[in-house]
């Protein structure tokens, strides 16, 4: 497991960067969570929100306050909180990374659709502290499914009427066929009958 999360390197750091190195590392994984493009948070063992970047607080619509020290039940239904709390259970006990589908409620009360991808936090000493979650919001991927099954079902039906369509036509072509033998029959009689 790499020591640092630093951007830069050792001797680098050590010239523009008096901190010890531990709170080195702390601010320089502060600054990549900070500025991370997906909604990045840190929670303790229990799901307790230590820390959590802007893209949290914008995606979910609560101001740093109201995320903060919160338990994470304070935001998902009871049991993806039971689901969660037994993934951070396992990446805790057996250092995996974890994916699970959450749907977080927004200060609006929408529910988003969300995939949460969760590791282990860990201190200098390897001891497990917490967890990193990294959510992707999958409102617009869930847009493109539904609009998939709704294109989907319209072809459906649009095929069920050619269908209907095409035994329509076939009918009336085998009646066609069958008038014009049945014309060519009398025709056909007539003509003897004239002739007779």
């Amino acid at each position: 497991m790499a020591e640092s999360l630093a951007l830069t390197t050792p001797a680098a750091a050590d010239l523009r960067n008096p901190l010890p190195p531990a709170k080195s590392r702390s601010l320089d994984a502060d600054i990549i969570i900070k500025n991370a493009p997906d909604p990045v948070f840190v929670s303790d063992l229990e799901g307790k929100i230590l820390s959590a970047n802007d893209a949290v607080y914008e995606l979910l619509g609560f101001r740093p306050d109201e995320v903060l020290e919160q338990s994470l039940s304070h935001f998902i239904s009871p049991e993806e909180t039971r689901e969660f709390l037994a993934a951070l259970r396992e990446v805790i006990e057996r250092g995996v990374t974890r994916n699970a589908h959450l749907n977080p409620r927004s200060a609006s009360n929408e529910v988003i659709p969300t995939t949460l991808n969760a590791s282990a936090l860990r201190d200098t000493d390897g001891k497990v502290i917490g967890a990193i979650g990294i959510l992707r919001d999958m409102r617009a991927y869930e847009k493109v499914v539904r609009d998939l099954q709704e294109s989907k079902a319209e072809l459906q039906e649009k095929i069920l009427d050619l269908e209907k369509f095409e035994e329509v036509v076939v009918g009336r072509e085998l009646k066609m066929i069958a008038l014009e033998k049945e014309i060519e029959q009398l025709k056909h009689e007539q003509g003897r009958k004239h002739r007779g």
